[in-house]
């Protein structure tokens, strides 16, 4: 098993984009895509910042303001210090109650 199976296998840390540390490696994030910038790449929102999302495929059409799960490497792409997430799976959340999740996720930060 080389480290990137086994980074692959890891689980992925549910984060808010702020949250996001720099030794972070696999992240979940869950947000509304604000900017579709090309058939491999948009920009990913959540109440806390912004993070640019790349992919290779996805099981349904992604559209902007679609509320979705992001779960990938995480990555540094520039001298500025932009966020980007390499995504392995991304998932329709559009049944989510997303101001119900901020605050469960809120509160799990709190007891963690």
């Amino acid at each position: 098993m080389t480290e990137q199976d086994f980074k692959r296998k890891s689980p992925a840390t549910q984060r808010t984009i702020a949250d996001i540390k720099s030794g972070d490696e696999r992240i979940q994030v869950t947000g509304f895509i604000k900017e579709i910038l090309s058939d491999e790449n948009f920009i990913l929102k959540d109440d806390t910042g912004e993070i640019s999302v790349f992919y290779k495929e996805v099981n349904f059409p992604l559209k902007k303001d679609l509320l979705i799960n992001v779960i990938g490497d995480f990555g540094i792409i520039d001298a500025q210090g932009e966020k980007k997430i390499e995504a392995e799976i991304i998932q329709d959340m559009q049944l989510l109650n997303f101001e119900y999740y901020e605050k469960i996720y809120e509160l799990k930060k709190e007891f963690l």
